[in-house]
């Protein structure tokens, strides 16, 4: 098992109600839904970076 830390996380009211609303919806928990969008923003990029050079705007930064 990989060694897993904790992490204090502040989110803004609106983010916080949409992973409790993945979270009820996929039958998960907050943390797995929290990771899972993390990781997919992550292949995203990866995607990103591999079709060629694309800008982003600070706004892509923080969506998920």
């Amino acid at each position: 098992m990989k060694s897993r830390k904790p992490m204090q996380l502040r989110l803004p009211q609106e983010l916080k109600e949409w992973i409790k609303a993945e979270s009820d919806r996929n039958g998960n928990s907050q943390n797995s839904e929290v990771i899972r969008a993390i990781r997919a923003a992550k292949d995203r990029r990866s995607t990103r970076g591999a079709i060629g050079n694309i800008n982003m705007d600070q706004g892509d930064n923080a969506r998920c």
